[in-house]
């Protein structure tokens, strides 16, 4: 047990521990469907072992939209939210797409190597489905919204009810979203991701946390009414 989690157990964080991303036990929830091109899942594939855990389910229990918390700026958020979508991708025939709503400091375009010209802010002030702006990683089921290039002059314009609306049309756009999102620990609005999603992963670096913001991030989270589904050790 690392100190990052010990401590968050102190500050009363009661939900599920994903650390290590451990193997998931068999269930009686069905396995999310593999699709014959895509290579078996190992076990010690902690990232494989994740996407299990998190859209396993069938029916109401299915999760379809995640989101992914890093606690800092550190970009650990984005790397585990990127590498859950391309191993998604790999495992299931339906369209699988990554969103970035960190409009201040966006990352997802960069780890897929593509451009942040117009993305999600462009289709939240200009009332235009974010399928628009989404792009494809080259010949795969797998899809980049950006978040579009940052304007320092209209900083905390992004309307919640207008991004909820749009993140809430994506869900009937594509099968599953995974939501890379502004980390825990700054003042962004959590309110229109917890109206969209189904739920969050907190990703929690090497670089420690103290109870004093385990306890402010919670109360962050509740406040939101956005539901934690487990903590994962980046």
């Amino acid at each position: 047990m690392s100190r990052n989690f010990e401590l968050l157990r102190q500050a009363g964080w009661g939900e599920e521990y994903l650390e290590g991303i451990p193997t998931p036990v068999p269930s009686r929830r069905s396995p999310v469907p593999i699709a014959k091109h895509a290579d078996p899942v190992h076990p010690s594939d902690r990232i494989s072992a994740l996407v299990q855990k998190l859209f396993s389910g069938n029916g109401d229990s299915q999760m379809r939209c995640v989101v992914f918390l890093g606690w800092a700026e550190s970009g650990s958020g984005t790397s585990v939210c990127g590498r859950a979508a391309r191993r998604l991708a790999e495992q299931v025939p339906d369209r699988v797409c990554v969103v970035d709503t960190k409009f201040e400091r966006p990352s997802v375009h960069e780890f897929f190597g593509k451009d942040n010209l117009a993305g999600l802010r462009d289709a939240v002030e200009h009332s235009r489905g974010g399928d628009k702006f989404a792009k494809q990683v080259a010949d795969t089921n797998l899809w980049v919204l950006p978040a579009g290039a940052p304007d320092k002059g209209r900083r905390g314009d992004i309307s919640q009810s207008g991004l909820a609306a749009c993140l809430q049309q994506l869900r009937t756009e594509y099968e599953y979203l995974l939501i890379d999102a502004p980390p825990l620990s700054s003042n962004s609005e959590l309110s229109a991701l917890a109206r969209a999603s189904d739920g969050a992963v907190l990703v929690v670096g090497a670089s420690g946390v103290t109870a004093d913001a385990a306890l402010r991030g919670r109360a962050r989270l509740r406040k939101a009414n956005l539901r934690l589904l487990g903590m994962v050790l980046n």
